[in-house]
């Protein structure tokens, strides 16, 4: 577990104070964190545009990427 921790990034973003209501309460019905309801709403985004992720299609879009 530590090195899965090493590689994850943090994330801070800020929501509406409705839409954080909506977070927290499906969070409560499944009996997990709010944490967790966004993570899993990011890996749903990401399986519906995989076809955006190719190789291909990465390198095309290279020019849009920052430097860190």
């Amino acid at each position: 577990m530590p090195n899965r921790m090493m590689k994850d990034r943090t994330l801070t973003f800020r929501l509406p104070e409705d839409i954080y209501q909506k977070i927290d309460h499906l969070a409560e019905e499944k009996w997990c964190s709010v944490s967790a309801v966004v993570r899993n709403a990011i890996r749903r985004e990401l399986d519906a545009n995989e076809e955006l992720f190719t190789d291909e299609y990465m390198k095309s879009q290279q020019h849009h990427m920052r430097a860190y």
